[in-house]
């Protein structure tokens, strides 16, 4: 099946679009890369969030305090694309002084993060080093794709974001087998060295198609909130940065707090989700090209919706540790979830011109590092006021997911004219 033609704002950049040769494909194994590491470790905050809540499990002592995993979801998404100027940068420079400076970061980050003893200094290392470094490696990453291709941008997109969920797999696995065995600071150093061959690769494999823009930059394009779409893309990203966050932080501590759960099984759930979702970047990536991206999108927003509300409500996942439903979750809701994060950059993209990508997409991202910020701490709470219920946290969540999806399918009424119907 051929993609679809959809028509997409100013189109006069994308006609000369290689869309393919070995130049472009090898940005996007550069993409994919860069994504493996920053993003593996990002899908992998349930982990340290279970550790933390269960200290316990290793050898290490966080006391009455806990890593800011909210501050650390902001500084990811917000402090590349604005503090650090991510996207006028990337527009008016080029990628390669972001994600050389990017690496350098995020690697010590990780090294310095094994060392860590008091609260202060996970704080700094991780929810505030290891947050920034790796913004300045995904997003300037995704923007370097999106120069080479246009046809077939949904399905390249999904192809990079499988990086992060490749390292959403590997890595829990990781510590799972060597936490054990040599502690984890060893672990994290190890996972360190894994990330390095991934971020050397993405320095020499990425690259920009389309000459420097220095015309025009700033930290937020507010003039891009003049047009309708945009506002609604923006609106839907952000009720999705928050459902999103609870569901990846709050699992895994959730099957911990299920009889019969134990710690290592609790890595493998986040293993599972992250493995569907491998496939959720890449197969509706697919249909996105061929059905229309924001389609997909409403499809797949409320298929997380249905799937959370669905499971953390039951009965049967409220009562005790049911394997089985906890496993099926983990896939139905890892294979839905994995579009929010592959498209979303796509969307950006085709409602504004190539040359303005970098400053848009950076716009965007800076209101939905606000929903990262916030989005966990209000969950927290939540569980807090219910005494540990988990039900307030699904209609939160399901209720994110919602809207998210009325926004995207409003971002498409006013970008084809109030036409529900079609391919877009």
């Amino acid at each position: 099946m051929e993609p679809a033609d959809i028509t997409e704002k100013k189109q006069t950049d994308d006609d000369s679009c290689p869309n393919g040769g070995v130049e472009a494909w090898l940005v996007v194994l550069g993409a994919w890369c860069a994504l493996f590491g920053s993003f593996g470790v990002f899908n992998c905050v349930g982990i340290l969030q279970a550790l933390v809540e269960h200290p316990s499990i290793v050898e290490l002592l966080f006391g009455q305090y806990f890593l800011d995993f909210a501050t650390y979801s902001f500084f990811y998404h917000f402090c590349g694309v604005q503090i650090a100027l991510q996207g006028p940068i990337f527009d008016a420079h080029g990628l390669k002084p972001l994600i050389i400076a990017g690496s350098v970061r995020f690697m010590s980050s990780l090294m310095l993060f094994s060392l860590c003893q008091e609260y202060y200094q996970f704080f700094l290392y991780f929810s505030v080093l290891n947050g920034i470094s790796s913004s300045l490696l995904f997003t300037p990453s995704i923007a370097a794709v999106n120069h080479w291709f246009y046809a077939r941008r949904g399905l390249v997109s999904g192809l990079c974001w499988t990086g992060g969920g490749i390292g959403g797999v590997i890595f829990p696995i990781v510590f799972r087998a060597l936490i054990p065995r040599v502690g984890f600071a060893w672990s994290f150093r190890i996972v360190g060295f894994i990330c390095l061959v991934s971020c050397l690769l993405s320095i020499l494999l990425l690259r920009t198609r389309l000459p420097p823009n220095k015309v025009g930059s700033g930290t937020v394009d507010f003039r891009a909130f003049k047009e309708r779409p945009f506002v609604f893309t923006t609106a839907a990203i952000f009720l999705l940065e928050w459902a999103h966050m609870i569901a990846i932080t709050y699992f895994p501590s959730f099957a911990l707090s299920k009889g019969g759960v134990g710690a290592s099984f609790s890595y493998q759930f986040l293993a599972i989700m992250n493995s569907a979702s491998v496939f959720g970047r890449w197969v509706p990536g697919y249909m996105a090209d061929c059905w229309g991206r924001f389609n997909v999108m409403v499809v797949t927003t409320s298929a997380c919706a249905m799937f959370a509300i669905a499971f953390w409500t039951s009965s049967a996942a409220m009562s005790e540790a049911n394997f089985p439903l906890m496993i099926t979750f983990m896939i139905l809701y890892g294979f839905s979830s994995g579009t929010g994060v592959s498209l979303t950059p796509v969307f950006v993209a085709q409602i504004c011109e190539t040359k303005d990508y970098g400053k848009r997409y950076g716009t965007a991202y800076s209101f939905a590092s606000i929903a990262a910020l916030t989005g966990v701490p209000i969950a927290g709470q939540i569980l807090k006021t219910q005494n540990g219920s988990y039900v307030g946290l699904a209609a939160f969540c399901g209720s994110c997911y919602i809207g998210s999806m009325i926004c995207f399918a409003l971002a498409k009424a006013t970008s084809t004219g109030q036409k529900f119907l079609g391919i877009y």
